[in-house]
């Protein structure tokens, strides 16, 4: 499977999701004007994935900031991943990315965390 490299812009996320590597990572702002169509090869890319998972999956968020448009497709994310739990047995756990005072970002993901059963794990960085 062919790794998915999207450079980040100003506004819209990187992303380097590399089954091989075993790295999946989203980072940066995500705000793009119409986000279905930014998130359109991300979900075409995890669907597959999903097919034939690794026997674990770490999924890493390192978003600086994200629109509500974005909140939904985040959510469809963690989704996809909580089924690779349910339908294939794998394990997955979601690593959350937020700077200290960045109260809004922690308690966005402890709401993700709430609404599916996959382990997420909270890292304070210094940057993003």
């Amino acid at each position: 499977m062919e790794p998915l490299i999207i450079g980040a812009t100003d506004e819209s996320p990187g992303v380097n999701f590399d089954k091989d590597l075993g790295k999946f990572l989203m980072f940066g702002k995500s705000f793009p004007e119409e986000a279905r169509r930014f998130f359109d090869p991300v979900f075409i890319w995890l669907e597959e994935y999903a097919k034939n998972p690794n026997e674990e999956t770490i999924f890493e968020f390192r978003l600086e900031y994200f629109n509500s448009a974005t909140a939904t497709m985040l959510l469809d994310i963690i989704y996809t991943l909580e089924r690779i739990v349910n339908d294939e047995g794998k394990k997955v756990k979601i690593i959350w990315n937020y700077i200290e005072i960045d109260d809004d970002m922690l308690d966005s993901g402890k709401e993700y965390a709430e609404i599916v059963n996959i382990p997420f794990e909270y890292k304070i960085i210094e940057t993003y």
